[in-house]
């Protein structure tokens, strides 16, 4: 193979979608949903199976049941999810006051932002995180960069 075959055609750098499969599909989208308040709708696409979709920014998050994939594992690992949460603090007390227990109390994360995780009903770790003005300062240059997905694809004559 040639150095030019050896090289990936892109360097992958956008998250299009994060898919959660269950096996109790309506229990994982009522935390998700309800409790976390994602925009979460019900979609069916061709064959599949009802699920549950919204956009979060510019990434696609579904939940699916396992019947959508069958002859795949239903659970290849671990599942950490982060959401990025403007007021904490607020936040954390709403999700007390609906029973959701926090997996360890608000902590720093960097000079500037705090996090803490819940679980969601199939166990993964939903962490909730305020960040600051550097990591807002991060993203703007990760932008410039051409890290920004919209203009990345206009820029690739779409």
């Amino acid at each position: 193979m040639s150095e030019t075959d050896a090289r990936r055609p892109e360097d992958l750098r956008f998250l299009s979608g994060i898919i959660l499969v269950s096996g109790d599909p309506a229990r994982l989208v009522a935390f998700y949903r309800d409790v976390l308040g994602l925009p979460l709708a019900e979609e069916q696409h061709g064959d599949s199976e009802p699920h549950w979709a919204c956009e979060l920014g510019d990434v696609h998050f579904a939940i699916h049941p396992t019947a959508d994939y069958p002859g795949e594992p239903a659970a290849t690992g671990a599942v950490k999810l982060a959401l990025m949460v403007f007021d904490l603090d607020a936040f954390v007390a709403w999700l007390s006051g609906r029973g959701v227990e926090l997996c360890y109390p608000p902590v720093a994360f960097g000079t500037q932002s705090r996090i803490t995780a819940v679980c969601d009903p199939d166990g993964n770790l939903v962490e909730l995180t305020q960040l600051g003005p550097a990591w807002l300062d991060h993203l703007r240059a990760n932008r410039a960069a051409g890290g920004d997905l919209v203009a990345h694809w206009t820029g690739r004559g779409r």
